[in-house]
Formats: structure tokens, C-alpha cells, sequence
């Protein structure tokens, strides 16, 4: 009977091993391909642009300190490590932080920008204040693209782990770590021990590979079951990697708590959402406080139990003075502390929906291979922080003087990169929704008028600034239909040079030319300065009856601006994968569209326009500055539209309501203001064209439009281009 007994037992030990050596087997398939391959979903990551520093830089030191505050660099005199600047009279010192750029990567610089009024005067490297060409900031993390519920992290290396952050989170989660083989019994009776004594659960026997083990490859339940497999899959782990292997994948898979719908997970992306900068910059007090909310996210919420967060760190605080981690006057000063923990959400600078818009519709075209938007790709972008902030400021100041119904769209561009500085969608700025800067088709008005002007001045032999035209009443038949276009203030001026006509926007003439030349030579001008799509023409697309949205007008601007020269806009600069490498580089190569003189001389015209035309207040408001552009206004008041430009910036404004209502607003006192106050909050950058070779100043009459001696009475001296037409020798 006992022999009997015996042999069954010994049957059932060998089962019970090999059923286990079969399951270990399992095991080591399964933790091998999670922990081999991709281990976790990464989401893509957005970033603005990163500020360019040169001497000649259009930016002020105020300007300078906002980027910065953004960026959560510090003051602090020392310099003594990346994420700190110093301010000293004119010159402001950035230890500026190591990044991996498109271009490459850059090592953490101390760089010194010497300021002349709005300008960047000087630019300097190191301690001895070497002379340096340009210098980039690392630019802001905008959003990540994470579906709802999705796992958030960024993940982080080992090696760039600070080794006393390492060592604290060792002291407080497995201080045995590196000695035990993934399960350590000590652990087990020291934790069972010492809750026994509390009567409660106070300490947990888990080593840190368990926990990774857990959050990896079993379910949270609580059982006796999940811990012997949690244990098995340690003792796995342990066999199959190394130690700092496994300990580079828990700090990049422990949970942090939540940010909207989203688990955060990992010190990288824990560091950010509760202090704003990178996990190496973190002082005691705050890595003590994020390694104390690992037991705990949602009981340690600094944000909800503040008193409770700061007992934990203060606890893991007095640990590492007591193990050597800190002495007495670090450990005074670090408990001392508050706990500086920054509002919820502002890791993260991405409240631009409109412009994200924008990115993701690129975003489409660019990443064929839709799974690398969960790898951990990093999308950089054209975006501009000081540029979104002051469009919503100019747009939400406009919009809170008018009828509440009344929406706004603004585009603002770098038009000599073709790049998308700034989006608007509409009065909330914060908030996805109906995205009116690309998506709302509106009459532009008069906004089409340089369009026309500049049809006509790219026929030099018959056409130039002083050109006359009629402005005397019309009667036209379209459709069966009687139509009398009528200047706005009602009035005529019987014959008036081309360059008044533009800048007064005046109805007659500009109908009388476009007819002259012809709908068709329309419809070419508009498709080569950058219209995508066809448009059916009428007489009354000459006053601007047709629809176009915000983000077409200013492409239609952007290659005005440029002298002729054509870019499509764009919002993505580049796309590098998880590692660096690079997935997409926009190149940025202009088309020449346009005659560079003709666009001059359109140019030309548009800054009579801000001066003392339609868009003269400009003049008013910006006395040292010149600008060029155009107002518009379409039929019965229901759009407001301006665009223009200074040296480097276009921007296109538009105002309207979404029922096609009558809004009572002209270009003029709708749009411009808008206008205005961007640029009264970041600066212009005067309007400067150089001559092209072929172009001169002439008199020419102001009846006859003829080039005429310098002597004649009645002239006007304009810019033209020379050799096109002889200069009689008599006066009219």
C-alpha cells in the first residue's frame, strides 16, 4: 500500500515537473517575442517649430524669455546644467538641452544671444564666448497622437537615467535587485513580517522584475494563482536578460496615473506630466515625489492629495539620507520644498486644433505604414508658439467687441519658407470643431483684386502702374441680366491710374480691366499662384464672387509675397522614427511663377494700399513699419477679409458668420484689426524689396498714362518696367 502510494506520488511529481518544464517552455515563447519585439505602442509625437537663433534674427529678449518659460528652463545664475538661463542687460545665457534634431543630434550647449532692440545682435558659445553662426532651441512637444484609452509614454534609455534617481528607485522598490535571480524569499518573509507586526498590508514582497512581470503579462486579480505565474515569469526574465535590461523596461512601463483617457506610463513621460521637463533635470524633492507616486497613482495624486504626496516624499527623502543617497543639508532643503507639481495637462502645448488639423490631414499623405504612427515617430512642424498665441489673442480681442455669432479664421505663414506659422479655426481656439481656416468656402471680395492687377502688369507692353482707366459708369448684361457694378462709396472718378485703382479698391476700374483682359487669363493667374482647383468664372468673380477658404487666399499671398515665386504651404517640416532615422524631409524648393518685376511693381501698389488706401490706418498704427495688402469685403457685408504682409510673415484674416449672414464690417474695420494687433503684440519686420534690374522710376502723365519728360506738369513718378515703352518728347 505505501509502495503504491509512493509510486503514485513519484508519477505525480514527474507529471506535475514536466507539465511545468512544458509550461516554462510557454512561458519563454511568449515573454521572448513581447520582450524581444516591440513591447509596447508608442504614439507619434508633435513638435513645433524649434526656434532659429542668428545674429540678424527678427526677436526680442522678452520674446526669448517666453520661449523659454515655455520650454520650463529655470533661472538660475549658476549655469550649471542644461534647462537654466541667465539674463545679464542685453545678453540672455541659455545652457540649452541636448536633443535629437532632424538634422542630427545635438549635445547640451551654453549659448549666449546678445539683443539690439528686435533684433538678435550677437550669438556666442561656451565660456569664452565664441563666435557662433546660428543655434537652434529644442522646440516644444506639442501632443502626442494617442487613440482614446491607449497606453501614453515616451520611452527613455537607461543609461540617461541620473544614477541617484536610479539608485532611489532601487532603494524604494527592490533594494535586492541586482542580487536575487527575479524572486527574492528574503523579500517575501521581511514583507510578511512586517505586516504581521501593523496587523495591515504595509509593504509588498514583489521584486521589481515581479512587478514588471505583472504589468507586462498578467491580469491585475488578485489571486494566488497570478502570483506563483507572476513569479514564474520573473524567474523567465531574470534568466533571459540582463538586469539592466529588465530594469530599462520597468522604468519604461510602470503606470503614472492618467491624463484624460490615457494611462501614463514610465518616468520619461511621468517626469513631464508632473513637472514639466525632463526626467535628468529633476531635482530630490520632485524624483523622490514621482517615485512615491508609483505605489500608488491615484491614492498619491499630488494634484487631488497634496498632504498625502508630500508624506511619501518626505518618507523616501529621509530613506536616502538615511542610506547615504543624501546628506543633512540636502535632505533639510529638499523636505523644505513644495511640491511644485504643474497644472494638469500643461506637458503638453498642443491646444492648437486647427492647426493639428492640418498636420493630421498631412500626416495621411506622408506615413503610408499607419503602425509607425504607434512606433514612436516624432512629426515636426512648421508651428510657431509666439505666432498661434498672439493669432488667438488677435482673434478672440476682435471678436470679443462684436455680435457673438460672428466667427474668425486666420492663417499666418512664412511665406519665404512656404511654411504654416499659426491656424486659427474659429472663436474657440482650444476646442476641435468646425475648422473654418480650411474648410469654410467664402466670396472673397476684393481680396481678388491684386489677382486681376497683376494679370495686367505681367503685359508690360501694355499695361504699367499709371495706366489709365475709366472709372465711369457700366452697365454689363450677364445671364440675361442687367448688371451695374458701383464703387463703394458710390461715386466716379472719371479716369484714374491703375496704381489708384488698386490701392483705393475701386469697382469700375478693376472690372473694366479684368474684361479686357479676359476671365481665361484670370483663371491662369489664379491656378500659377497656387489655386489647387478649377473655378467658374463670371464678371463678378472680377469684384471677387468667388468662394475660396482662408487657407487658399493665403497660398494665393504666399507666392505674391514671394516675389513670384511658388511654395505650397505646409505644416510638417520632417518625420523622424523612434531612433532618429529619418522617414520624411520636406524639401523645400520654390517654382517660379510669377515675373519677379511685375510682382514687384504689384508689390508696389499693395504698400500704397496700407499707406493711403483702403488699409491706411496701418500707417497710423505702425508709423516706421511698412506693409503690403489688401481688404476686402464681399456683397451685402457678409465677409471681411484682409491680407497682407511685412518682410517675412503673411497673414490672412477672415470674419463672417457660419448662416452666411450680413455682418455689417468692411475689410477695413473687420479683418484689419485683427491684423493689427498681431503684429502690435510680436513686432513687424519692415517691408524692404530690392529693384529688380529692369525696373526704374518714370514720370507719366496722369491723363494719358504716357511716360513723359520730368518737366511735364501732372505727373506722377512710379516704378516701371524700362524699355517696354518709348517717352514722347512733348507734355500732354
Amino acid at each position: 500500500m505505501v509502495k503504491t502510494i509512493g509510486w503514485f506520488c513519484l508519477k505525480a511529481a514527474l507529471v506535475l515537473v514536466l507539465t511545468l518544464f512544458i509550461y516554462l517552455i510557454y512561458l519563454d515563447s511568449k515573454i521572448t517575442t513581447l520582450f524581444s519585439g516591440q513591447k509596447w505602442q508608442i504614439p507619434a509625437q508633435l513638435y513645433a517649430r524649434a526656434l532659429t537663433l542668428k545674429a540678424g534674427t527678427h526677436l526680442s529678449q522678452s520674446q526669448l524669455l517666453d520661449e523659454l518659460k515655455r520650454l520650463q528652463y529655470s533661472l538660475d545664475p549658476r549655469l550649471n546644467g542644461p534647462g537654466q538661463y541667465l539674463v545679464q542687460g542685453n545678453t540672455v545665457s541659455v545652457y540649452r538641452r541636448a536633443f535629437d534634431f532632424p538634422t542630427g543630434h545635438q549635445v547640451a550647449t551654453l549659448l549666449h544671444i546678445g539683443f539690439a532692440g528686435e533684433f538678435v545682435q550677437s550669438l556666442s558659445t561656451g565660456q569664452e564666448r565664441k563666435a557662433l553662426a546660428v543655434a537652434q532651441l529644442e522646440p516644444q512637444l506639442l501632443q502626442h497622437l494617442v487613440a482614446a484609452e491607449q497606453e501614453d509614454r515616451e520611452l527613455i534609455q537607461l543609461a540617461k537615467v541620473p544614477r541617484t534617481i536610479k539608485d532611489t528607485l532601487l532603494l524604494v522598490e527592490d533594494r535586492d535587485f541586482y542580487s536575487h535571480h527575479g524572486v527574492s524569499l528574503w523579500s517575501v518573509i521581511r514583507a510578511a513580517w512586517a505586516n504581521m507586526l501593523a496587523g495591515k498590508t504595509v509593504q509588498g514582497g514583489s521584486t521589481l522584475t515581479q512587478q514588471l512581470a505583472k504589468n507586462m503579462y498578467t491580469n491585475q486579480q488578485r489571486s494566488y494563482l497570478r502570483k506563483i505565474n507572476e513569479a514564474l515569469i520573473a524567474l523567465v526574465l531574470d534568466y533571459r536578460y540582463s538586469k539592466d535590461q529588465i530594469l530599462e523596461a520597468y522604468i519604461n512601463e510602470i503606470s503614472l496615473g492618467h491624463f484624460k483617457a490615457n494611462p501614463v506610463h514610465g518616468l520619461g513621460l511621468g517626469s513631464k506630466l508632473y513637472f514639466g521637463k525632463p526626467l535628468a533635470e529633476l531635482k530630490p524633492h520632485e524624483y523622490a515625489l514621482l517615485i512615491g507616486i508609483i505605489k500608488g497613482p491615484s491614492f498619491y495624486d499630488p494634484r487631488r492629495f497634496p498632504q498625502r504626496a508630500e508624506d511619501r516624499r518626505d518618507l523616501i527623502l529621509g530613506m536616502m539620507r538615511d542610506h547615504g543617497l543624501l546628506d543633512e543639508s540636502q535632505w533639510r532643503a529638499a523636505t523644505d520644498r513644495p511640491l511644485d507639481v504643474i497644472p494638469l495637462g500643461e506637458h503638453l502645448k498642443g491646444r492648437f486644433p486647427a492647426y493639428i488639423d492640418k498636420v493630421r490631414q498631412e500626416l495621411r499623405a506622408i506615413v503610408q505604414d499607419k503602425s509607425q504612427l504607434e512606433n514612436g515617430i516624432r512629426v515636426f512642424t512648421y508651428l510657431d508658439p509666439m505666432a498661434q498665441q498672439a493669432a488667438e489673442q488677435a482673434v478672440l480681442n476682435r471678436l470679443a467687441k462684436l455680435d457673438k455669432d460672428i466667427e474668425a479664421a486666420m492663417v499666418v505663414t512664412d511665406y519665404q519658407q512656404g511654411a504654416l506659422k499659426a491656424i486659427v479655426g474659429g472663436r474657440n481656439t482650444s476646442f476641435a470643431g468646425y475648422n473654418r481656416a480650411i474648410s469654410a468656402q467664402r466670396q472673397i471680395g476684393s481680396i481678388i483684386k491684386p489677382v486681376v492687377y497683376l494679370t495686367a502688369l505681367m503685359q508690360p507692353t501694355r499695361f504699367h502702374l499709371g495706366t489709365v482707366l475709366a472709372d465711369t459708369p457700366l452697365n454689363l448684361k450677364s445671364g440675361g441680366r442687367n448688371w451695374q457694378p458701383m464703387n463703394y462709396d458710390k461715386k466716379f472718378r472719371g479716369n484714374v491710374p491703375l496704381i489708384q485703382a488698386l490701392s483705393e479698391s475701386l469697382n469700375i476700374p478693376t472690372v473694366r480691366l479684368g474684361l479686357q483682359l479676359g476671365l481665361p487669363a484670370l483663371a491662369q493667374s489664379l491656378q500659377k499662384l497656387g489655386l489647387q482647383r478649377e473655378v467658374k468664372l463670371q464678371p463678378s468673380s472680377l469684384l471677387g464672387a468667388v468662394e475660396m477658404s482662408p487657407l487658399e487666399v493665403a497660398q494665393l499671398y504666399q507666392t505674391i509675397a514671394n516675389k513670384g515665386q511658388y511654395l505650397e504651404l505646409a505644416a510638417i517640416s520632417a518625420v523622424t522614427g523612434q531612433l532618429g532615422e529619418p522617414v520624411y524631409q520636406r524639401k523645400v524648393k520654390a517654382q517660379h511663377k510669377v515675373d519677379a518685376s511685375a510682382s514687384y511693381l504689384l508689390q508696389y501698389a499693395m504698400q500704397q494700399a496700407t499707406q493711403s488706401g483702403t488699409a491706411q490706418s496701418l500707417s497710423q498704427q505702425f508709423p516706421r513699419q511698412r506693409f503690403a495688402g489688401k481688404t476686402g469685403t464681399s456683397s451685402d457685408y457678409r465677409d471681411s477679409w484682409f491680407t497682407g504682409f511685412d518682410h517675412e510673415t503673411g497673414v490672412t484674416v477672415w470674419l463672417g458668420r457660419d448662416d452666411n449672414k450680413e455682418i455689417g464690417l468692411t475689410g477695413g474695420s473687420g479683418a484689419l484689426p485683427v491684423f493689427s494687433h498681431y503684429f502690435q503684440q510680436l513686432g513687424a519686420n519692415s517691408l524692404f524689396r530690392g529693384v529688380p534690374e529692369n525696373v526704374t522710376k518714370q514720370f507719366i502723365s496722369k491723363d494719358s498714362g504716357r511716360f513723359v519728360a520730368e518737366s511735364c506738369v501732372n505727373v506722377l513718378l512710379l516704378p516701371v518696367i524700362w524699355g517696354e515703352m518709348p517717352v514722347q518728347p512733348y507734355c500732354d
